[in-house]
């Protein structure tokens, strides 16, 4: 089971964040650390698709503009047909925004899947979130194509099966996440964020591997309520730690005093 702890220790030693790592192999890509940028991609890229400031304790590898930019092309081209065939690397990950809809949808009749979950920790909070990774490809197509027809038909779950409504296909946007974006799922995934990645409709985000295979479906609206909980909880933290700074300041001030006696 992946674990991600947040340790909020009041005290000398301040809080303290751990982050869990990313399950599978990263040796030839370069990881960019909270904030800072290095490597080969320029950001000579579209403007939709250029990658964003990065929040704090983020953990974000890049991809070279070229890939990016083909992974990209590539994606636009599979959601504007009728009928696409996007690539799917031998591990899918649906991850828990994504997991949830395709379970609370009923997608997963028959889904020949491997289930999987871990935990974030937040002082004496606990947030348990599910995962699941499809064991064939055909499950694998499955997953992607419940998630591409929401996307390409948004009232395809909502409507009644069949309807004019149903079958409408909506406006598609594709563009990097945001700061805003990645500091919201920051605490709750195990997964360092590599390119190429990219968030459709304001709401899917789809991580591709290096060959430009999809790879992650996640779904970000699925962790705001979690990342208010989480701000709530820094928020008290912080102010227990200026508190502590106070009273220590305190004490100190009045060891001294008395010390010149």
């Amino acid at each position: 089971m992946l674990k991600l702890k947040f340790l909020a220790l009041i005290g000398i030693t301040g809080m303290f964040i751990g982050c869990a790592s990313m399950p599978r192999e990263l040796s030839d890509h370069k990881e960019i650390p909270g904030g800072e940028y290095s490597g080969e991609a320029q950001n000579n890229r579209p403007e939709e698709i250029k990658y964003q400031k990065l929040p704090d304790n983020m953990q974000y590898v890049r991809a070279s503009d070229s890939l990016v930019i083909a992974t990209y092309n590539k994606l636009k081209a599979d959601l504007s047909a009728e009928e696409g065939n996007l690539p799917i690397a031998d591990y899918l990950f649906l991850m828990p925004g994504t997991w949830e809809k395709i379970s609370s949808t009923g997608q997963n009749e028959n889904f020949n899947k491997r289930k999987n979950t871990y935990t974030v920790e937040a002082g004496p909070e606990k947030f348990k979130f599910k995962y699941a990774i499809p064991k064939t490809d055909k499950s694998a197509r499955h997953a992607w194509e419940g998630v591409r027809k929401e996307i390409r038909h948004p009232a395809a779950y909502t409507a009644e099966p069949g309807s004019e409504e149903a079958n409408a296909v909506g406006e598609i946007t594709i563009r990097a996440i945001s700061t805003e974006e990645m500091a919201t799922i920051v605490w709750f995934s195990p997964f360092k964020m590599v390119e190429p990645i990219f968030v459709v409709n304001n709401t899917f985000l789809l991580g591709f591997n290096k060959k430009g295979q999809l790879e992650v479906l996640d779904e970000i609206p699925y962790y705001q309520p979690y990342a208010e909980k989480m701000k709530t909880l820094i928020a008290y933290y912080e102010k227990q730690k200026q508190e502590y700074e106070r009273q220590k300041k305190e004490y100190e001030e009045a060891q001294r005093k008395n010390s010149g006696k």
